[in-house]
């Protein structure tokens, strides 16, 4: 199950690098459980947790609403059986301000059958699976 655990939260990544859209939404909103939380609560940015799809659909209004520009991009993504790790590099503009950032974080899903139930992130400095408790 590990396995395809690690590729739901591939393929959510993948959806989210993508332009919104009804169809692209939808895909999104099906890799979550309807009950999902979405713990933003360490962000930089506006931290906030998002319960439910209503509450994925504002983190996405959130983001729009703060950057011009967002890309994540997956460093390492580490298999933790029911968890999912990535290390991922993100990098924005602002929506007023045209200032570039640049943060690593780590995301770490918890999936359960075959849905993502939470996320959550934290900054993390070079490999950061230490910082996690998990080996390197």
């Amino acid at each position: 199950m590990s396995q395809e655990n690690v590729e739901i939260v591939r393929r959510v990544m993948a959806l989210m690098s993508q332009s919104p859209g009804p169809t692209r939404d939808r895909e999104v909103l099906a890799c979550f459980a309807p009950d999902a939380v979405i713990d933003m609560s360490r962000r930089v940015f506006n931290p906030d947790v998002y319960e439910g799809h209503a509450g994925l659909i504002r983190l996405g209004e959130d983001v729009a609403s703060v950057w011009s520009e967002f890309h994540i991009e997956p460093e390492r993504v580490i298999d933790a059986g029911d968890r999912v790790v990535v290390i991922e590099i993100r990098r924005g503009r602002g929506a007023g301000s045209e200032v570039r950032v640049e943060q690593r974080a780590a995301v770490i899903w918890t999936l359960r059958d075959g849905r993502v139930r939470a996320g959550g992130n934290r900054p993390c400095a070079r490999g950061g699976s230490r910082e996690l408790g998990l080996e390197e």
